[in-house]
């Protein structure tokens, strides 16, 4: 690696020695030295394994030495030593730290040449730094490749979603939570709390938008599917439904939203009952601010 001083090993070496050393050194220039002084090593019988060549290709990527990185995936391909999917993913995730979503890309696809076949956490991977990058264009060309023979999951589904959420085209979101329904997939224990806030995201983002039929559709679904509807995506709805003059339905999200136990804030209670007098319904309005008295007496009891 071009470093001349070397290090004298008082006894027989091993991988999981030098590992031990390399892991324990911060300074790049000194782990270089240790892992040069260990290949000198290799007329008396050492060899580097996948963990000696993993954690000084994790340090090279670190100091955004990429190239070196690179060279030392060849040189173990020429010393016919495994290479992990972990090792391709930090250098791929290290291209994505750095704003190189496309390198990245180009490591992944160096990945079957080494006899590296990717599993689902590589393409999740990947697909993160591409939506993280907002390259959804390319994104989207991956996804489909991924599915070749194999079966999205909810943590890919996740990560479509919350790209198109970061970019606020919250009806592409959308319609990929349906196709997630139609699919028949769900979120497991791990996902599950992304999944619930995806779904209020996009219902927000809906509502933000103007496209309140959508929001409302979705809005019923995740009721039906047992989705917890947090503050905000009620506060959303009802005042946007007061605001296009729909009462009948800002009601009903206000009762329901009453009976999930989540207490409405006064910027709630202002649009539901301004929208009841802008209609001249003084009736019912007078029927809510009743109903608020109560409670608050009721808790003060």
């Amino acid at each position: 690696m071009g470093v001349k001083t070397l290090l004298k090993w008082s006894k027989q070496i091993t991988p999981s020695k030098v590992e031990q050393l390399l892991r324990a050194e911060r300074d790049l220039r000194k782990a270089k030295i240790i892992f040069d002084s260990a290949s000198a090593e290799y007329s008396n019988g050492f060899r580097h394994d996948h963990t000696t060549f993993g954690v000084m290709i994790s340090k090279l990527v670190s100091a955004n030495e990429f190239r070196p990185a690179e060279e030392m995936l060849n040189r173990m391909k020429e010393e016919k030593c495994r290479v992990t999917e972990e090792i391709f993913l930090s250098i791929c995730r290290g291209y994505g730290r750095v704003h190189l979503p496309l390198d990245a890309i180009r490591v992944f696809h160096k990945m079957n040449d080494f006899g590296c076949k990717p599993t689902d956490k590589s393409y999740i991977s990947v697909f993160a730094i591409l939506v993280e990058e907002n390259q959804l264009k390319v994104a989207m060309s991956f996804y489909k490749m991924k599915l070749q023979g194999l079966k999205p999951d909810a943590g890919l589904y996740g990560k479509v979603i919350n790209g198109f959420c970061n970019i606020r085209k919250f009806q592409e979101a959308a319609t990929y939570l349906d196709e997630m329904i139609l699919g028949q997939i769900s979120p497991n224990r791990v996902t599950w709390s992304l999944h619930v806030k995806l779904n209020n995201t996009v219902v927000q983002g809906l509502c933000t938008n103007g496209n309140l039929n959508r929001a409302f559709q979705l809005y019923l679904g995740m009721r039906t599917r047992g989705i917890s509807i947090d503050a905000g995506t009620f506060d959303s709805l009802v005042k946007c439904f007061c605001k296009r003059g729909d009462l009948h339905k800002s009601v009903r999200i206000f009762d329901e939203m009453v009976l999930d136990g989540c207490v409405p804030d006064h910027g709630i209670w202002s649009a539901v009952v301004g929208g009841f007098w802008d209609r001249r319904k003084v009736r019912e309005a007078f029927e809510l601010i009743v109903v608020e008295l109560m409670n608050e007496f009721v808790e003060h009891e």
